[in-house]
């Protein structure tokens, strides 16, 4: 019995000790979450804006230690920039989790029923789905988080290489605003030739967020969401969009998965 007992006390004492090494590397000193362990996911596994899932599968200690650190965080105290860098990094880390769950069987998250708004996850102390950790994200007011959060899909924005930093959180915005528009192929295109302005379908599902209103008045009054696009293009594209009020059309997604 004292061997066993013994083996077990000592078993017992490295599972504290592991435990309290991942708390204080998840968490900073402030109380805010560190996002370390992440960065180091997207450092090692984040490749031409999607993930390198089987890599990951087999090197994902930094990802369940940051999974782990998401269920306690308390979010609500804190600024709302801080809020915001951890919603998005929660959903991106969250959605990857559940890719690696089906992986290599999946080919599109759009296969898996509830993807999205029934699998749940614990995150700041409630069970959540998907949307609504976006959701939690979007209710502080930058539309901007639409190119910050991930669904590990070909037609969403690029997955950014390092976390998001409430300090840095509206540079990085910004850049990744800038990097969506500047893609043809699924953020934004402009077609000269027909005056025909293709947005992605982001503009469409969630026109309301980039004009304060109503989703479905913003979808008929589509200008109200092109003027909120302009501020955030080159200036001869600008000008030349304001001179020939185009319309404005939306590019098929493409749910393939982001697999590098």
């Amino acid at each position: 019995m004292q061997p066993s007992l013994f083996a077990t006390t000592l078993l017992l004492v490295a599972g504290l000790v592991a435990c309290a090494d991942a708390h204080s590397e998840a968490v900073a000193a402030d109380g805010t979450l560190d996002y370390a362990p992440w960065g180091r996911v997207l450092a090692a596994h984040a490749r031409d804006g999607g993930v390198d899932y089987a890599a990951l599968q087999a090197d994902r200690a930094d990802l369940d230690r940051f999974l782990a650190a998401l269920e306690s965080a308390t979010p609500t105290s804190w600024t709302a920039a801080e809020q915001l860098a951890f919603w998005s990094n929660a959903y991106n880390a969250v959605v990857v989790e559940f890719v690696l769950e089906r992986y290599p069987e999946i080919e599109s998250v759009k296969d898996v029923d509830g993807f999205f708004d029934q699998q749940r996850r614990l995150v700041a102390g409630e069970q959540l789905t998907l949307d609504e950790i976006e959701t939690r994200g979007r209710d502080l007011g930058d539309p901007r988080i639409h190119f910050a959060v991930v669904c590990a899909s070909t037609s969403c924005p690029d997955l950014p290489v390092e976390p998001f930093d409430p300090a840095g959180l509206e540079i990085q915005l910004q850049k990744l605003t800038e990097r969506f528009l500047s893609d043809p192929a699924k953020g934004l295109r402009y077609d000269e030739a027909s005056n025909t302005l293709w947005l992605s379908s982001i503009f469409k599902w969630y026109a309301g967020d980039f004009t304060g209103g109503s989703t479905v008045v913003a979808f008929f009054a589509r200008g109200q969401v092109v003027d909120w696009l302009l501020p955030h293009l080159p200036e001869p594209l600008r000008d030349r969009l304001v001179e020939r009020q185009p319309s404005v059309r939306y590019l098929d997604y493409d749910w393939s998965l982001n697999d590098r």
